[in-house]
C-alpha cells in the first residue's frame, strides 16, 4: 500500500539562490523486454556531450603545522607564505578526479576545474599537475607530492561565486588526475571541501564532441523512435490515458529566474530556511525552466505548456485535483487550467479530482461550489454516458452515501456527475460496498515492479462487477523528507504496469503523477528530461491501439541512480537517517540501457573498465549492469563492428555522498525540437 502523498505540502519561504552542482540482457521484439544535472539527446558530431565529475579527493596542507593532517577540515586554504603574517604559513590545496567512460578519439575536448569560493578576495592561484601520489587521509605538508608543470592561472575570486580554471591542456583520456592549487602574493582563499561538503566542492567539468565517425541520431522533426498516430487518431481508441496534476508544482511558482526561484531553494539543502536541510533539501528534481515571463498570464502560459508536452505523449488530459484555498495561490488555478486546455486543444479534457472535508459527517457545500466552478466548462472530461466523472483521491474517508449525497446536489444544480473513486489501496478484492455507488474503481497504486500484476487482476476484478478500471502507473516514488523509497527497478515498473494494465483490459490510465515532485513525477524535468515521456508516449499507443509500435528510428536512453542504494552518506548532515524501502522489492543497483532499434545490433554499456554488451534483435529493448561506483556511464549502440550511436550518461555514479539521492536520473532520446 502506497501512503497520501499529501502527508505533508511544502510551504514557500523566501527562497535561497541554489549553488549548482553538477550483465546478462535478454533482447527481444516484444514491448519491455528486459535483460537517477539533467537528461540531453544523444551526443552529435555538432552537439557537444557535457560532463561534471565531483572531486574523489581533496585535501589542503599547512607549512606551519608541517606534521598535522587535514582530512577531517570542511574546507581547504590555499595561501602564500606569508599567510596570516607568517614567514612559513604556505598552504595548498590538493585535488583528485577519477574520469571514465569518454569514448576514444573525441573532438574539441575543453577540461574545467571549478572551484567554490567563501570569501571575495584579489588572490592570484595557480593550478599545477601532480602526478606523485598522495592520500587525503595522512597527507601532510611533510609528506606533500611535488608540484608538476604549471596548467592555468586565475585572479580574483568572489564569494559564493563558482571560479572556473581551464585545465583542458592536462587532458590524456579516461584515468585519475590530480591538481595542486597554490596562491602567491594575496590574501587566502578558502574553497570548500567536497568530501565533507557535497556539491559545493571542487568539480571538474569536461566538454567534448564524439568523433565523426559516430552517427547521432537525426536532428528533425521526429522526437520519437517510432510514429506515434496523430492526437485526433489516439483519441478515436475507447482506452483513455490521463495524467494526475498536482497543483503545488507548477511549471514555475513565482515566475522568478530559475537559479532563485522556489524550486531553486527546494533543491538547496540550506533553502527554505534550512526548512529541509536534515534530508538534504525538500526535493531532488524539478520541471525543466524556463526565462522569467513578462506576460501578467504567465501561470495559463505555463500550464499551455504542459498541456502541449502532454499532447505529445499521447495523453487524453489531466486529472486536476481541485480545490480553493484562502492562503495557498498554486490551489486557485483551475480556472486558468481549464483556459489552457480549451486554448491549446479543445480535445484535451481535464478529469476533476475534487478535494474534499474528512471529517466524518462533514459537509459537502464547499466541494459542491469548488466543482460547479466548472460547470458547462467545454474542457471537461464526461464518459459516455453524459456524466462528468469525479475521481477524488482517498474518496474512502468519506462514506458511499456521503458522495451519494454530493452527487445529488450537483445535479440540482444541473451537473450530472458519476463517482470514479481513486481509493488510498485496491488491487482487486474488498470495496464491494460501493460497487452500486461508482462508475469504476482505480487505487493510489504501487510503485514496484512484482506488483504489477496487481493491475491486471484488478481490471479483471472491476469488469466482473460491471464497472470500469483505471489503472494507476508511476515510474517511480521516492520520498525523502520521510525516509522512504520504493524499488521501481530503473524503467521497469513504468514499462511492466503498462503491460500488465493492457492484458487486463483496463479502460482508462490513470500516471501518477504528471508533477508531485516530492514523490513521483512523469512531466519532462531537469535530471530525466524527456526519457520517461518518450517512453509513455510509445506505451500509450500500445495500450491505445493494441499493436506493438513500429521502431522507425534508432535511439538510446538511459536510467540508473547516482549512487548506489546503500552508498555511504554523511549522517551528520543528512540527520534524519537513512532513506529506505518500507517493504515490495528489494533494492536493486543496476544501469539500464533502453534501445529502440529499427534493426538488430549490440547494445554496449561501458563504466570505466567494465564492459557488458548485449547483442538485440529490432524492437524496444531493456539491457542492464551492474551500477559501478566511480565511474560515468556510456551506452553505445554498434553494427557490423562499428559504433553507430553513442550517449554519455549526465550523472556521474559516486562511492559515497553527502545526502541520499534515490531517484533514477534519465537521458537520451532524438535530437529535435520540443514543446
Amino acid at each position: 500500500m502506497i501512503l497520501s502523498r499529501r502527508t505533508t505540502i511544502p510551504v514557500i519561504v523566501t527562497a535561497l539562490t541554489l549553488i549548482a552542482s553538477g550483465g546478462a540482457a535478454t533482447a527481444a521484439a516484444q514491448p519491455a523486454a528486459t535483460a537517477s544535472p539533467s537528461a540531453t539527446a544523444s551526443p552529435s558530431a555538432t552537439a557537444p556531450t557535457d560532463i561534471t565529475v565531483p572531486a574523489s579527493s581533496n585535501i589542503f596542507v599547512s607549512q606551519a603545522e608541517p606534521t598535522k593532517s587535514f582530512a577531517d577540515a570542511t574546507w581547504m586554504s590555499v595561501c602564500s607564505s606569508t599567510c596570516n603574517g607568517k614567514t612559513n604559513g604556505e598552504r595548498r590545496a590538493l585535488t583528485g578526479f577519477t574520469l571514465s567512460g569518454i569514448p576514444k578519439d573525441v573532438e574539441d575536448v575543453k577540461l574545467t576545474l571549478e572551484v567554490m569560493p567563501t570569501r571575495t578576495t584579489d588572490t592570484v592561484i595557480t593550478v599545477h599537475k601532480v602526478t606523485d601520489t598522495w592520500s587525503k587521509d595522512t597527507t601532510t605538508w611533510n609528506s606533500k607530492p611535488a608540484l608538476g608543470e604549471t596548467v592555468t592561472t586565475h585572479t580574483g575570486f568572489t564569494a559564493n561565486k563558482a571560479a572556473q580554471f581551464d585545465v583542458s591542456s592536462a587532458f590524456t583520456g579516461n584515468g585519475s588526475y590530480s591538481f595542486a592549487l597554490t596562491s602567491g602574493d594575496g590574501p587566502v582563499s578558502v574553497l570548500y571541501s567536497s568530501r565533507e561538503t557535497g556539491d559545493r566542492g571542487p568539480r571538474l567539468k569536461i566538454s567534448y564532441t564524439p568523433a565523426s565517425t559516430t552517427t547521432p541520431p537525426p536532428a528533425s522533426g521526429n522526437c520519437l523512435p517510432f510514429d506515434k498516430p496523430s492526437p485526433a487518431a489516439l483519441r478515436s481508441f475507447d482506452k483513455k490515458v490521463f495524467a494526475f496534476y498536482f497543483p503545488p508544482y507548477p511549471l514555475s511558482i513565482d515566475n522568478k529566474d530559475p537559479a532563485k526561484d522556489q524550486y531553486a531553494s527546494w533543491l538547496d539543502p540550506l533553502g527554505s530556511n534550512g526548512m529541509y536541510a536534515a534530508q538534504g533539501g525538500h526535493s531532488r528534481d524539478r520541471p525543466l525552466p524556463r526565462p522569467v515571463r513578462s506576460d501578467k498570464n504567465w501561470r495559463q502560459l505555463d500550464f499551455e505548456v504542459e498541456v502541449r508536452q502532454a499532447i505529445a505523449m499521447g495523453l487524453d488530459g489531466f486529472i486536476y485535483e481541485h480545490h480553493t484555498s484562502a492562503t495557498d495561490q498554486r490551489f486557485n488555478q483551475f480556472p486558468l487550467m481549464l483556459a489552457a486546455a480549451k486554448a491549446v486543444d479543445p480535445g484535451f479534457r481535464i478529469m476533476l479530482s475534487p478535494d474534499f472535508p474528512t471529517a466524518k459527517d462533514a459537509s459537502p457545500d464547499k466541494v459542491i461550489s469548488d466543482v460547479l466552478m466548472a460547470k458547462g466548462h467545454p474542457s471537461l472530461y464526461t464518459l459516455d454516458d453524459g456524466t462528468i466523472p469525479l475521481a477524488p483521491f482517498y474518496p474512502e474517508r468519506q462514506s458511499p452515501s456521503w458522495w451519494d449525497n454530493v452527487r445529488g446536489k450537483l445535479a440540482a444544480k444541473g451537473m450530472k456527475t458519476s463517482l470514479m473513486p481513486i481509493f488510498l489501496d485496491w488491487n482487486s478484492s474488498g470495496k464491494t460496498e460501493w460497487n452500486d455507488h461508482v462508475t469504476g474503481y482505480s487505487s493510489w497504486g504501487n510503485r514496484w515492479v512484482s506488483s504489477a500484476d496487481t493491475l491486471r487482476k484488478a481490471s479483471v476484478e472491476a469488469h466482473k462487477r460491471g464497472r470500469l478500471y483505471m489503472a494507476p502507473i508511476a515510474f517511480e516514488d521516492v520520498r525523502p523528507r520521510d525516509k522512504r523509497f520504493w524499488e521501481p527497478s530503473n524503467s521497469q515498473n513504468l514499462q511492466q504496469s503498462f503491460l500488465k494494465a493492457a492484458e487486463g483490459d483496463a479502460d482508462i490510465i490513470s500516471l501518477i503523477t504528471w508533477n508531485d515532485y516530492a514523490e513521483s513525477w512523469l512531466a519532462p524535468s531537469v535530471e530525466r528530461g524527456y526519457a520517461p515521456a518518450d517512453l509513455i508516449a510509445y506505451y500509450t499507443t500500445l495500450f491505445k491501439t493494441g499493436k506493438t509500435p513500429v521502431v522507425a528510428r534508432d535511439a538510446l536512453y538511459y536510467f540508473h541512480r547516482s549512487h548506489r542504494t546503500d552508498a555511504p552518506f554523511d549522517a551528520t548532515k543528512q540527520t534524519i537517517g537513512a532513506i529506505k524501502i518500507p517493504y515490495g522489492d528489494t533494492a536493486k543497483n543496476t544501469v539500464e540501457l533502453v534501445a529502440f532499434l529499427k534493426t538488430p545490433g549490440k547494445l554496449v554499456i561501458r563504466q570505466g573498465d567494465q564492459v557488458s554488451t548485449s547483442d538485440a534483435q529490432a524492437g524496444l529493448v531493456s539491457f542492464k549492469a551492474e551500477m559501478v561506483p566511480g565511474t560515468t556511464p556510456v551506452f553505445e549502440l554498434q553494427r557490423g563492428g562499428k559504433t553507430v550511436q553513442t550517449l554519455t550518461s549526465k550523472t556521474p555514479i559516486r562511492k559515497s555522498v553527502v545526502y541520499q539521492d534515490l531517484i533514477n536520473h534519465a537521458g537520451g532520446g532524438l535530437t529535435c525540437k520540443r514543446p
